[in-house]
């Protein structure tokens, strides 16, 4: 009778373990599911609550800038203090400069551990992705792009976040298409002209062809060499085919980085 007892009780013990442990689990996992994400995206139709929303979580340097993505410029982007507006500007483009690099440096890495474990099939993708001549060339191209050089370009194109390219087509560096119909027509655009403002679903995706631009296109392999060291010159001097201006451009991206809001 004795030995029924004990075994009766063990058994209960062990189901009421056993019931506790995934009342705690449960919890456990409501808890995981709560916790902030790695990566956050957000978007604001104005840039007061922008502002209030950096604000909030202390986002005051871009030494340790949050994982917070903002997809597109508020709608009333220029209505904001000149001051104000580049302070913001620099503040959404720099998270996403540092996701997009990283993507680029992930990329590196597979393509070197290819590189030691003879993976020709890794390696025959990224030469086919950038266009690369052989090895060499390929390590040339998949490369970061500079944070403030990226940043006073698309400072410089989108008018700090103004134009109605940037607000219209979330294209923050003046990418065109040559598919008709399927982007902005300008309005200025030249008698004759097929090109067509490119339009992009958020500014993640305009930063991640722009810097695919440069990394593969041959008008920037003077960018990619000074990068490189194999070079000597500003990281700005290999844009001399980016615009029309040519050399005024690049004196312009110069200045704009010289006068970047100290963050």
């Amino acid at each position: 009778m004795k030995r029924a007892l004990v075994i009766l009780f063990v058994s209960l013990s062990i189901i009421y373990f056993i019931d506790s442990y995934f009342e705690v689990s449960k919890d456990l996992n409501l808890k995981v599911e709560n916790i902030v994400p790695d990566e956050i995206r957000v978007s604001f139709d104005s840039w007061e609550k922008l502002k209030a929303y950096f604000d909030e979580i202390g986002y005051d340097s871009i030494d340790n800038s949050p994982n917070i993505i903002v997809e597109r410029f508020p709608d009333n982007f220029g209505e904001a203090p000149v001051e104000v507006r580049k302070e913001l500007f620099v503040k959404i483009m720099i998270p996403i400069i540092r996701k997009i690099n990283g993507e680029i440096l992930n990329e590196r890495r597979e393509i070197l551990e290819a590189l030691e474990s003879n993976n020709y099939d890794v390696l025959n993708f990224y030469m086919e992705k950038y266009n690369a001549k052989d090895v060499n060339d390929l390590l040339l191209k998949v490369d970061v792009i500079p944070e403030d050089l990226a940043v006073a370009q698309a400072a410089i194109e989108s008018a700090w976040g103004t134009s109605r390219f940037a607000i219209e087509a979330n294209n923050i560096f003046g990418e065109w298409t040559f598919l008709p119909g399927t982007g902005i027509i300008p309005k200025n655009r030249p008698e004759g002209a097929t090109y067509e403002i490119e339009v992009f679903d958020n500014i993640v995706d305009s930063m991640r062809s722009y810097a695919m631009n440069l990394n593969k296109l041959s008008f920037y392999e003077d960018f990619r060499l000074i990068r490189a060291g194999k070079k000597k010159g500003h990281p700005a001097d290999g844009l001399l085919s980016y615009s029309e201006l040519g050399l005024e451009y690049v004196n312009m991206v110069k200045i704009v980085i010289k006068h970047l809001p100290l963050l």
